[in-house]
């Protein structure tokens, strides 16, 4: 019996505290129901100026555009200018899409609100993760709520990307990331054959779109020995056409022929990838070239010319060098100018202070004198007769030699000049 009562109260207290229990249970749902009631009445009334930051791209391609837009709302409309500067950073470069917003309207919680929508183009760099810091924005707008003019600052939300390289760009040197990419090849005209020194001109086009023009890569134009390339500054043209962005690099190529023989020219490849669909290989028309004449080394015409060059100064300069008066002696003596040797024989004495070796004053009669030196002042003395005296009539005449006097004159005039 007293068991059967213990059991009986045992009962009663379970159910009871399963009662409270429930009851509790009952009362946390509509505490939470109401609070989440609350906080929904809260997000319902739309603040008076607000920010929204969206990225067209968080796995963009290295070197792929990629679209910041920031949409700027106010309760009211704006009435004056926006300021912001974009934040500097060493992974990516940024840009201003456009230096006007776009302007419209959206709704919120039931509250028309003016929008002002600014985009920037982030182009990676570098691979790996990168991060935008917060962009701050300065608005002016007149407020419906208060009808007054009003200035806010609206800050952006940090935005962080990682920027990759496909597999098969990984050992590109270079390649353009973009929805369209053409590319144009003109020559000019061409000949059935050229020559040494011709000149080939070349202009090149390669339009892409989504990608600013001074982001295409300039081609590394090649050329086989005996041909040079000399590029012109390239051409770049940006267009935008109803937030279409499209851009043109336009280069010309002047190739001049150096050597003799066949060529080819031109068929450099372009490597292309398009995000929606991968790697696309286009190709410039290539040409062959077949030259005319002798294979001329140039380096081997610049030595010749640099030693003619050099040959000419010491012609000219031996020209203005005053030869000895002996070495003029022996060029008349050989030539035979008599005039011109007389002359030089008392413009030596001169130098010399010593007449007396130019024309020796011994007399004939001299017991002393040697039959060589008699000779010597005999032989000069008839020169001086035949080039300086009234009956002569020219250079030449009235000295002759005779055979057997030839040695020894030229041995006496020999030892003069020494």
């Amino acid at each position: 019996m007293i068991s059967k009562t213990f059991n009986l109260t045992l009962h009663s207290i379970t159910l009871q505290c399963k009662r409270v229990a429930l009851f509790l249970f009952c009362m946390v749902c509509i505490n939470a129901s109401a609070a989440a009631t609350n906080t929904n009445a809260v997000n319902t009334v739309a603040p008076s100026s607000q920010i929204l930051t969206q990225v067209s791209n968080v796995h963009p391609v290295v070197g792929e555009q990629t679209v910041l837009r920031f949409e700027l709302l106010v309760n009211g409309f704006f009435n004056g200018g926006t300021e912001f500067d974009l934040p500097s950073m060493s992974s990516a470069r940024l840009s201003q899409a456009s230096s006007f917003a776009i302007n419209g309207n959206r709704t919120i919680a039931g509250t028309a609100l003016s929008s002002q929508i600014w985009e920037v183009y982030l182009y990676p760099e570098h691979k790996g993760v990168i991060e935008v810091a917060s962009v701050r924005f300065k608005v002016k707008y007149m407020d419906n709520i208060s009808g007054e003019s009003k200035t806010a600052i609206l800050i952006s939300d940090a935005v962080v990307l990682y920027a990759h390289i496909p597999a098969s760009l990984i050992h590109a040197e270079q390649y353009i990331v973009s929805g369209s990419v053409l590319i144009e090849d003109q020559w000019s005209v061409s000949q059935p054959s050229y020559n040494v020194g011709d000149v080939i001109k070349r202009e090149i086009k390669i339009s892409v779109t989504n990608l600013p023009a001074m982001n295409i890569p300039r081609i590394f134009m090649t050329a086989p020995d005996g041909v040079s390339v000399m590029p012109l500054e390239a051409e770049l043209t940006d267009n935008n056409n109803r937030g279409e962005n499209s851009a043109i690099l336009s280069q010309e190529f002047n190739y001049i022929i150096e050597a003799g023989g066949e060529f080819v020219v031109g068929g450099e490849e372009v490597l292309w990838w398009d995000p929606d669909v991968g790697l696309h290989r286009l190709n410039f028309s290539e040409i062959k070239l077949n030259v005319t004449g002798a294979n001329i080394d140039r380096y081997s015409v610049l030595l010749s010319i640099i030693v003619l060059m050099l040959v000419v100064l010491l012609i000219l300069g031996l020209k203005k060098q005053t030869l000895p008066i002996r070495v003029k002696l022996t060029q008349a003596l050989l030539a035979k100018n008599w005039r011109e040797f007389i002359n030089l024989l008392y413009r030596r004495g001169d130098l010399i202070s010593a007449p007396a070796t130019i024309k020796p004053s011994l007399s004939l009669q001299t017991p002393h004198a040697s039959t060589k030196v008699l000779q010597k002042h005999q032989l000069i003395s008839q020169l001086f007769r035949a080039c300086f005296s009234s009956t002569a009539e020219n250079d030449d005449h009235g000295f002759k030699l005779k055979k057997e006097e030839k040695l020894f004159v030229r041995e006496a005039f020999r030892n003069l000049i020494k």
